[in-house]
Formats: C-alpha cells, sequence, structure tokens
C-alpha cells in the first residue's frame, strides 16, 4: 500500500537558513490506517527526529517499554522516531479505522526536549479533535502538495508552540475557564512590568480575587501569583543574556519596582546574582523555578 492511499493530505517544510539551535518542521498530514500490517516500531527505525501524533478518530494502539496503551479521539502521543520503547500500531481487531493527524519534526535539542517530556510527564496527552492546536495544525491541510517555506523563527515557534500547547494543562485538562486563564496569560505577557496585583486582575475580570486564584490554580497547577513571578524571572534572565540593559533597567522591565527586593528574590530563586548571569553563568536546573 502506498502513502497516497492512505494520507489524506500532506505539507512539507523548508526552512531558508536554519539554525543549528532551533527545531524544524518536516511535515505535517492527516491519514487513515485500516490495516494490521501498519506497525512502526522504534527499534527498527533509524532517522533522526520526532513527532506528535493525534487520534481524530477510529483506534491506534502504542506499546510503551512492554505496555500497551489504547489511542482514541482525543489520545495523543509524542515521542523520537527511533525510541527503542516505542511501537505503535493498527490494533488487530479494531472495527473501524484509525484517523489521526501528525507533525514530524528534527533539528535543534529536539531528541534532548522529546526525551524530557517522556520522561516527567509520559507519553501520552489527552488533545481534544476540536482543540485549538489541532484546528491550527490542520489549518496547514490549505497548502497540501506544497512546500511552505518559513524562517528560522517561524518554523522553530510552530513546532516549540505545538508541543507547548500539548503538553499544558490547558490542552491535557480542558474546561469552561480555559479561555480566561489564556487571556489572563496573554495578559501576563504583554507587560510584565504593569500592576499586576492579582487583586486588580481580578476586578478587570469582575470577579473575586479568591475565585480567580482558584480557576488560575485548578488549571495550571500554580498560583496565580507564583506565575507572575516565574514569568518575570524568565524575562529577566532574558534580558541578561541578550541584552546590555543595566541591572536596574532589567529589574524594572521585568516587572519589578525595587531592585533590592528583585536581587534577593533573583538569588534565593537560582542561587546566583543577576550579574552571574550577565556574565555568562548558567542557572542551576531547579525544577520549577520558572
Amino acid at each position: 500500500m502506498s502513502y497516497d492511499d492512505v494520507r489524506l493530505w500532506q505539507t512539507h517544510f523548508s526552512i531558508h537558513r536554519a539554525l543549528e539551535s532551533l527545531p524544524v518542521p518536516e511535515m505535517i498530514g492527516e491519514e487513515v490506517q485500516n490495516t494490521p500490517a501498519y506497525r512502526w516500531d522504534g527499534r527498527k527505525r533509524s532517522e533522526d527526529g520526532a513527532q506528535v501524533v493525534i487520534t481524530i478518530a477510529g483506534c491506534g494502539r502504542i506499546d510503551i517499554s512492554g505496555r500497551e496503551f489504547e489511542l482514541s479521539a482525543g489520545k495523543c502521543f509524542i515521542h523520537n522516531h527511533n525510541d527503542p520503547e516505542v511501537c505503535y500500531f493498527y490494533p488487530p481487531r479494531a472495527r473501524e479505522p484509525w484517523r489521526f493527524l501528525w507533525f514530524a519534526f528534527f533539528g535543534g535539542n529536539t531528541r534532548q526536549l522529546v526525551n524530557e517530556i517522556n520522561r516527567q510527564s509520559g507519553y501520552i496527552f489527552d488533545v481534544a479533535p476540536n482543540s485549538a492546536v489541532v484546528k491550527k495544525l490542520r489549518e496547514f491541510r490549505n497548502y497540501a502538495g506544497a512546500v511552505q517555506i518559513l524562517s528560522p523563527f517561524e518554523g522553530g515557534n510552530l513546532v516549540l508552540e505545538t508541543v507547548g500547547q500539548i503538553c499544558s494543562p490547558q490542552e491535557v485538562h480542558p474546561n469552561s475557564y480555559s479561555a480566561l486563564t489564556v487571556e489572563l496569560q496573554n495578559l501576563i505577557a504583554a507587560d510584565p512590568a504593569a500592576d499586576l496585583q492579582v487583586e486588580k486582575l481580578a476586578a478587570r475580570f469582575q470577579i473575586s480575587r479568591e475565585h480567580l486564584s482558584r480557576i488560575f490554580y485548578r488549571e495550571t497547577g500554580i498560583t496565580l501569583h507564583e506565575y507572575i513571578i516565574r514569568f518575570r524571572l524568565k524575562i529577566a534572565v532574558d534580558l541578561l543574556r541578550r541584552t546590555r540593559l543595566s541591572l536596574k533597567e532589567v529589574c524594572a522591565r521585568s516587572g519589578w519596582m525595587d531592585y533590592s527586593s528583585f536581587y534577593r528574590l533573583f538569588v534565593k530563586r537560582f542561587d546566583c546574582s543577576p550579574q552571574s548571569i550577565r556574565d555568562g553563568g548558567k542557572i542551576p536546573d531547579k525544577t520549577g523555578t520558572l
């Protein structure tokens, strides 16, 4: 059976002057499988790269380290192509075709990124067939049969945003408050130096501070106050590494009014000073800091 028989559509990507540090999108496609002959075993694959696979309808199965899991509609898995622990296939006694969307990518630190995701969060995620990430990937069927030429940053963002959405609490545990949480995150990202007191954010959305905090914590796993701190620290680290702004300017642009408070928190979180990051030092690997 040829690819033309099973692939409903596919879109290829080409990156103009790719950067070694960024992941590169290879192909996005959608296909239907209905024969037990369909089987991909990581132990028999030598190619580099990774992929995301999202079941749209029907059901597939995946074997991870000797344990089998069902891939029904709304189930997604992320893996490196040549991961010896992974084998996915069309079930021998399935009653309907397995229809799935897939996104293959490579380059940069793809292997390390996917290994870390699998180690920390597993291989399988819940992604509704009508979710934002599926809608975004399916938009590329408008370019089926053509090659999409992207800049290194457009390509890298497409990969990282897709993986990030799949692994985020909003996609894993969708609920009626997700739109509010996303709007809050966008608001914080748009101006991290703004007055982001939880009370004022709650007033903006015309709900109580307690209710807003409860919603945000339920969907993200951390408090809104902690999320703001982590985001501002992330901005500060980025400014220290990529600009020559003074330390006080970095402090102000990342949302702190008082440098001494910023300095104390930075040292407490990272066990190093802002200046040490400016001088090229590395942040210790402390889970949950950013």
